[in-house]
Formats: C-alpha cells, structure tokens, sequence
C-alpha cells in the first residue's frame, strides 16, 4: 500500500470537517489565476461625444480584424451639395452658360437621389487564415429608400435563378433591379435643374428614341423591373479567334444573360429586324441569325420568355440552362461559399479560380500582338487575383440598411486607399480646374460639327442646283430619308432650317451654345 494514502485519506476528512463548521461563514471567491488574461474591453468615447448611428453600423460588422472603420456621414451630403454649388458658380465667372446652374438647389438635388438617407457607413475585414478575407461593408439607412437607392430592390430574397447554373459554371450574377425608381428620380433632377421644359423634353427624347426600330427606351426603363441573371463557363481548352488586321484569341466561352421584365419593350422591334430567323420552342420564342457569325463556336440566340429576354452564345447553352437541371448549387465549393454570406439576398456574385486562370492565358494565346497591345493587356492582367477558392458576395436590403456580406482573397484596404485618394474634396478640386478645359474643348468640338454640316448642305445644295436647274433651295430639298443628306443632328441648339440656301452665298447660322454665329463658304 502507498504509505501516503491514509495521509490523503485523513485529510479529505479534515477538509469536510472545517468546512462544515464554518459554513455559516461568507463563501470568499477563489483568487484568479495568474497565467489567466483578463478579457479585453475595448472603451467607447462618453455618450454624449458619441456618434449616435455608431451601435446601429457596428453590430453588422466584426471588430477586430485586419480593416474596421466607421464614418458618420449624416448631413455630409447637403455639405458636399452646397461645396459644389460654390465651385459651379466660381467656374461660372468664366463660363457664363454655367450661370443658371450655380442657382439651383443643389441640396434638392441630392435628397431626391436619395444620398441624404445615408446616415453612417461601415466596413471590415477578417482574415480566416486561409488567405482570404470575410469583407462586410454596411450602409445605415433607418428610414425609406428614395431615389437611386429605391432602384435595388426590395426585401432579402432566395435567389431564383441558380437552377438554370451548371456545376461547370465560373461566374453566376443575380441581381434585383428597379429601373422606373431611378428614372422617377433622375427625371426629378432633370426638373429640378432644368424645369418642366427641360424634363418635358427629357422624356419625349427618351419616347421617341428608337422608335424607328419600332419600340420605345422609355417603355423599356419603365417595365425594366425584376432580376438580372448571368451565367457564363470557360472552356478548358478551345479557344475563339476573333477576326481583325491582328486577330486576337480568347478562350473559348460560354453565356446566358437574362434581364426580366423588358420583352414586351422589345418584342416588336425584334420581330421586324430582317437578320433574324423566328421561331417558336413551347412557351419562348427564338430570334436566330440568319448568317453565321466570322467567329466559329459562336453562335448567338435571343430569346423571349413571358416578360424575360434572354441571350445567349449558342442555343444549346439557352437550352441546357432553361432546362433547370442545375448543378452549382448543389457542388461543395459553392455550397461553402455561399455559407459564410448567406443564402438570401438582393444580389449575389460568384466567381471560380478557373475563370481568373483562363483570363490569364490571354499573353499565352496572343504571342503577336503590338507592344502597345502587350502593355494593355499587362495592366489589366496584374489587376487579376491569384485566388485558390472562390469569391462570392452578396448584397442585402436590411430593414436599417444596406449590407454588402463578401469573401475575397483581399481585404478592404485598397478601397480605403483608394477612397483617401479620391475623397470629395479632391474630386471638386479636380472639377474646379477641368470643367473650364472641358468647356474649352466642347466649345471647339461643337464648332467642327457645325461646320461639318454647313460643309454637307452646301455640298448637297450644289448638287441640288446642278440636278434641277434652280439657284435656291430649301432644308426640306436637301435632308430627308430619301434626299441628298439623310438625317442632320443639332449639336449646339442651332436650327438648320432658318438657313437661305443661294447659289454662290455663304451659309451663316447661330449655334445657342456658343453664343455665336458659325460661317461656311465664300
């Protein structure tokens, strides 16, 4: 027997003794260990020097990591309105067309696009160890989305369209779109700025416009509501060549693009235009090219589905994807990524390793082209990330806000950088010294137009006096569908029907906008 166990024995039987004739004693805490860190508390400024939107940003981010911050940006928005107010009417000193503007209300502006309802931005960044980063950028908006902001959809929502995704697909976008809420708010800022006159004009622009292919821009922002889809897989191997004085290899691809709510817009037209072949496949109608494309493998469908158009590179990539078997959602990878940002959302992007390695075959398949093609196509591969697992993010309207959930090889510092570099001040800065250049060099561009058409109406009228025998002519005997010019675009507000056409006299006509009068011939 251990001689020291009647020892222990013992004195586990004077320990429960004292501690029964002392139990009506105060229990004292046991003293904490010494290798035992205190828990780390991190204090916040007093509450009366406190951001009030700060709890509200913070609790959507993780504190901690490689990248936090926070900015309170209540009222900014009318700061940055009234800065730019002052550089427009500064600038209008030497550019009086500028003028009316300085005058406008600027901080209206801004409210309508909605940018006063941002009240705080957050951002941060946690590395997993891996190599890569949790991301989440947040946008504290308490109360209703006006203005741009009412253009990104509703309320969080599964994605519907990952069934049309292969498991071979390198990039998946779904994206919720509200176009009429951004036209409400651009055409109030064109009213704003410019009156009923000019948002009057504004829309009948936008009526009118394409309405010789037979459908409306207008009609198609206002019924452009509902998602976005993109699916697209490169090919491991083939390649496409592209025709040209130096034609350019790329690897060979795969793509369907799917915007709902816009056929209606469009149907008309593209039944109308002759290079289509069309047909019915059950409830979609089909618009094939009648020639084959200078590209082999390509071979692009559009399609019509209910009120969704659709695009695709071949009809077999149209049908393998509307069929809905599917794939993406159910491999380990995806189904991992999707996991750290989660299943619902109002926009969602997914990219494969796969996709950036075969953009960076680009140099590798175009050993021949111009240096200064080498040097573009350099810059825009260093842009590349090396990654070795997917990048996913998803974008979600939160009752208080607007969250932005990714996982990426890289943290958020670049975008603070790049954010330091290009703050407001520096942009007006920047303005203040442009716009009068640009000005400079509008005015002259407008110029050379102008002068291009005087140029053209004294061609055609010559021709005109040569054909007919008369010394005179009219706009109407010179432009038109089936006359000498077809159409004439005003560039500066000039109207070209005020001109006197006379055999052997100079054209003479005033251009609004340069506030002078522009001559052309002897």
């Amino acid at each position: 027997m251990n001689p020291r166990l009647p020892l222990v024995f013992l004195s586990g039987i004077a320990a429960v003794l004292l501690a029964g004739g002392c139990q009506k004693k105060k229990p004292q805490p046991a003293a904490p260990a010494a290798d035992v860190p205190k828990p780390a508390v991190v204090e916040l400024v007093k509450p009366a020097e406190r951001s009030a939107h700060f709890e509200a940003v913070t609790r959507h981010l993780e504190v901690g990591g490689t990248v936090f911050g926070y900015i309170d940006v209540d009222g900014d928005a009318l700061k940055l309105a009234d800065g730019l107010k002052q550089i427009v009417a500064r600038v209008a000193i030497a550019q009086p067309a500028l003028k009316p503007y300085a005058e406008k209300d600027f901080g209206a502006v801004v409210r309508t696009l909605g940018f006063t309802d941002i009240k705080a931005v957050g951002l941060s960044s946690v590395p997993d160890g891996t190599g890569s980063f949790r991301n989440r950028v947040f946008f504290y908006l308490p109360g209703s989305r006006r203005g741009l902001l009412a253009g990104l959809g509703g309320a969080p929502a599964e994605f519907q369209r990952l069934s049309w995704a292969a498991a071979d697909t390198d990039i998946y976008s779904e994206s919720e779109v509200d176009l009429p809420e951004v036209y409400k708010a651009l055409f109030q800022v064109v009213d704003q700025l410019g009156g009923a006159e000019a948002s009057g004009k504004f829309e009948k622009n936008l009526a009118d416009e394409g309405r010789s292919a037979a459908f409306s821009v207008l009609k198609l922002i206002q019924d452009w509501k509902g998602r976005m889809v993109l699916i697209g897989r490169f090919d491991g191997e083939n390649t496409f060549s592209f025709p040209g004085a130096q034609p350019v290899i790329v690897p060979a691809f795969s793509l369907l693009i799917a915007i709902d709510g816009i056929a209606p817009a469009v149907r008309d037209a593209l039944d109308k235009v002759p290079v289509f072949t069309v047909s019915e496949d059950g409830p979609r109608r089909i618009y094939a090219s009648r020639e084959a494309l200078p590209v082999a493998g390509l071979n692009p469908v559009l399609a019509i589905d209910g009120s969704t158009l659709l695009f695709a590179t071949t009809p077999e990539y149209l049908n393998a994807c509307l069929q809905g078997h599917g794939g993406l959602a159910q491999t380990p990878a995806f189904q991992a990524a999707l996991a750290r940002v989660g299943a619902k959302g109002n926009e969602l992007t997914y990219c494969t390793p796969h996709l950036f390695s075969r953009l960076q075959d680009l140099p590798r398949l175009n050993p021949d082209l111009n240096a200064q093609q080498k040097d573009m196509l350099q810059m825009t591969m260093a842009g590349l990330p090396q990654i070795r697992q997917p990048l996913v993010s998803v974008r979600s309207n939160l009752p208080d806000g607007i969250l932005i959930d990714s996982y990426s090889n890289a943290s958020l510092k670049k975008n603070l950088i790049l954010l330091t570099a290009y703050n407001p001040v520096t942009v007006g800065l920047m303005a203040a010294m442009a716009i009068p250049a640009f000005q400079k060099v509008r005015a002259s561009s407008q110029e050379k137009t102008v002068l291009n058409n005087l140029r053209q109406l004294s061609a055609a009228a010559d021709q005109y006096y040569l054909e007919t025998g008369k010394v005179s002519a009219t706009y109407e005997d010179l432009v038109g569908p089936d006359k000498y010019i077809r159409q004439l675009q005003a560039i500066g507000g000039e109207d070209y029907r005020t001109l006197v056409f006379r055999q052997g006299a100079a054209l003479h006509i005033v251009v609004p906008t340069l506030r002078k009068t522009v001559h052309y011939g002897p």
